[in-house]
């Protein structure tokens, strides 16, 4: 989970996406033509797992170009004051991640709004969208589902850049906490390696002169935050007067005990730790198949030639939908393609299509 300035995009090659896009030839259809042929495939698609469900369900799909953040609240809200308050809510979540804050504020809105809620995970929930998935009273995951630790990583003004790199890279804060352990263990009489003090205050300075000390302490922060999320989110339900303890253990596993934030935990895996993970059953495993296909077919925007985007060109991307079947959402981003086929966000919005 990046904490980054709250804006949408992450900045991405786009070679590989471009290189995924078929060549057309002869006419195509207009944008309008397109998302109204969308609009006609989806809505069925989401009548039937509400009908396998037994709830309404509003769709929270976030690409690869984009990341969880607050932006989307005043678009959730206006979902679910369509929707109109239930007993039960579902959210269906795709996500690698974003904004460590983000998951506390959607799961307070959620939650004004129903009695119980469940997210249910298709494929990927991971980082902030596991932190979300902690918020729920239940987590429906196919057998294809994954969530992943909660441990964040940071960006920071005082963190060391790439050459021509405009943002500083973001770094894990399990590799903070393990360096500084490892500079504390090998301090210690009688390591095996045993460093001597001139040493140590050698490794010390050549480390404070790639990061900053008071980035250290950002990076630090932001594992405490990630912990007082975590534990916020399951406190929201987990309410019995043994729950402190156990939450407390699913909150330091999903931050200390994998030693990569990409880990995937599968739903046997989530359910030993003690999150309360529930395997779809076959007809609600079925009508979320069908979503996840449908959402990992949708187009984004990219031209669909053999062509790449040229340095200069300006791009409309489709970077995220929160679509239901009263109303349907989604970010269009304007992108400006920069050298080296990055390409960098200049602008926004959520709009209903």
């Amino acid at each position: 989970m990046s904490k980054k300035p709250k804006k949408t995009l992450q900045v991405k090659t786009l070679g590989s996406s471009l290189d995924s896009q078929p060549a057309t030839s002869g006419s195509t259809p207009t944008l309008q033509q397109a998302t109204a042929s969308e609009k006609q495939q989806l809505i069925p698609l989401i009548q039937a797992l509400e009908t396998a469900r037994g709830n309404r369900v509003i769709i929270y799909w976030v690409t690869d170009l984009a990341r969880i953040s607050e932006g989307v609240v005043p678009s959730l809200y206006d979902q679910l004051s369509a929707i109109g308050k239930q007993e039960t809510l579902d959210l269906f979540l795709f996500t690698r991640g974003g904004d460590v804050e983000a998951p506390w504020r959607i799961v307070t809105l959620m939650r004004e709004f129903c009695t119980r809620f469940a997210v249910l995970v298709p494929y990927r929930s991971h980082s902030a969208g596991t932190l979300l998935a902690m918020g729920a009273d239940e987590i429906i995951m196919t057998s294809m589902g994954v969530l992943s630790p909660i441990d964040p990583s940071r960006t920071h003004p005082l963190l060391p850049r790439r050459e021509g790199a405009t943002e500083a890279e973001p770094i894990s804060v399990q590799d903070m906490r393990h360096a500084m352990t490892f500079i504390k263990e090998t301090a210690k009489p009688g390591s095996e390696t045993t460093y001597t003090p001139e040493a140590m205050a050698e490794i010390v300075t050549a480390l404070f002169d790639k990061i900053h000390p008071l980035a250290i302490g950002a990076i630090e922060q932001s594992y405490a935050l990630a912990k007082l999320i975590g534990t916020r989110c399951l406190g929201t339900h987990m309410t019995g007067p043994d729950d402190k303890d156990k939450i407390n253990r699913i909150v330091n596993a999903l931050c200390d005990d994998y030693k990569s934030h990409a880990y995937p935990i599968c739903r046997r895996e989530a359910k030993d730790i003690g999150l309360k993970v529930i395997d779809a059953q076959p007809n609600v495993d079925s009508a979320m198949m069908e979503l996840l296909k449908f959402y990992m077919a949708r187009d984004i925007g990219l031209p669909k030639t053999n062509i790449r985007p040229t340095s200069g060109q300006t791009l409309k991307l489709n970077i995220a939908w929160l679509d239901s079947t009263n109303k349907q959402m989604r970010v269009e981003q304007e992108t400006l393609i920069e050298k080296d086929n990055k390409a960098r966000s200049i602008g926004d919005r959520w709009v209903e299509y």
